[in-house]
């Protein structure tokens, strides 16, 4: 492919995925059944928002509007057992960081959630579960409970966009669809983020892997109110 094809290409997808930004609806989380209602939380930790070589205050932004969302769940009765959190917890020679540098090795505070999730009142009653992966089903223990959780709606939040929460929201969706079981699968724009590096321009990637979930089904919104 010649790069004026590609050049316009690239420019008519953009405009397409401006366009798509613009009318993402927002959701009222007051027409959800809480006892039919999960939630999973990817890498809202140390590592991706404050310390070490792959943190990003984009990522850091986005703490106010989950900490709100925890908050409103917990208000509507949603079940702390259908609440979880996902984390890097890598040991120090993990192949991984062949592709990325070493980040969020197990002990260390780049692998403790952000002070402000650990404020919350009901965080020891959340469920918590390591990766070594960008992958969190990788985690025997957290399919294990992703398999036993009986809803209709599980909302998938954090970071990266392109990367972890990516993988998350795509193999919840699929694995909601093989199996026929009927969920929505929700991503709220508002509580998930993506870093920015010179071959990693954060806004296209952002909303490129937000439009990829949207085409496989998972319904995107802006927030959840």
């Amino acid at each position: 492919m010649d790069t004026v094809t590609l050049h316009a290409q690239a420019t008519a997808h953009a405009e397409l995925l401006g366009r798509w930004y613009a009318g993402l609806p927002e959701l009222d989380l007051g027409t959800l059944e809480p006892h039919r209602t999960a939630l999973i939380s990817v890498d809202v930790i140390e590592g991706f928002t404050r310390q070490g070589a792959l943190a990003s205050p984009r990522v850091t932004a986005i703490i106010p509007s989950i900490v709100a969302l925890l908050g409103r769940l917990t208000d509507l009765g949603v079940p702390v057992t259908q609440i979880a959190f996902v984390q890097d917890a890598h040991p120090e020679d993990a192949q991984e960081f062949a592709a990325y540098p070493p980040h969020c090795i197990k002990g260390t505070e780049e692998a403790e959630a952000v002070h402000e999730l650990q404020a919350l009142p009901n965080w020891s009653q959340y469920q918590h579960f390591q990766k070594n992966s960008i992958a969190s089903h990788t985690s025997p223990e957290f399919t294990a409970w992703l398999e036993a959780q009986q809803v209709d709606t599980l909302i998938t939040i954090g970071d990266v966009t392109d990367l972890c929460l990516y993988t998350l929201a795509l193999h919840v969706q699929v694995r909601n669809l093989a199996l026929g079981l009927g969920q929505r699968v929700i991503v709220p724009e508002s509580c998930a983020q993506t870093w920015d590096a010179p071959d990693h321009p954060g806004d296209l990637y952002h909303l490129l892997f937000l439009h990829q979930l949207a085409r496989n089904g998972a319904e995107v919104v802006r927030a959840l109110r």
